[in-house]
């Protein structure tokens, strides 16, 4: 197994910090801006799903550089397109089902990473940090869309 590099778990691990906080701010805390802090909660998932979909289209490139597969470019879409459709849900209708959405896009993109991780495509040392850093944003998420 590859030696795990640590600025990844750093990095991935600051950006659990978004979510967990604005979680319980919109939550626990109970104030008249807690709306503002879900808002800000689905907008940040929205942009880390983005994130995980770029990450994939560039592994795409970098693994088939003359033909990159057309399946994978249009998935890798999908998780910014998801993001996207969730901010619509919880400006059209409400917040509670643009946060299921987001959940149900986070836990698909880790399954779809932990093929990757297994094929190849991705390194071994990334599967704990996928799976540690899905559970988490899953929770917050789920705490929101349930409080």
């Amino acid at each position: 197994m590859s030696q795990r590099p640590v600025l990844p778990y750093v990095l991935g691990i600051a950006g659990l910090i978004p979510f967990v906080g604005l979680a319980v701010y919109a939550t626990v805390l109970n104030t008249p801006s807690a709306a503002i802090a879900g808002t800000l909660l689905l907008a940040y998932g929205a942009v880390i799903l983005s994130f995980l979909g770029g990450s994939r289209w560039g592994a795409e490139i970098h693994r088939r550089p003359d033909v990159p597969s057309p399946a994978i470019l249009c998935l890798a879409m999908l998780p910014s397109l998801t993001g996207w459709a969730a901010m619509i849900v919880a400006v059209v209708a409400t917040a509670a089902p643009a946060y299921w959405l987001l959940v149900l896009a986070f836990v698909m993109q880790m399954l779809w990473d932990m093929t990757a991780i297994r094929n190849g495509t991705f390194p071994r040392w990334y599967m704990p940090l996928r799976i540690g850093l899905t559970v988490i944003v899953a929770a917050s998420l789920i705490a929101a869309a349930t409080f």
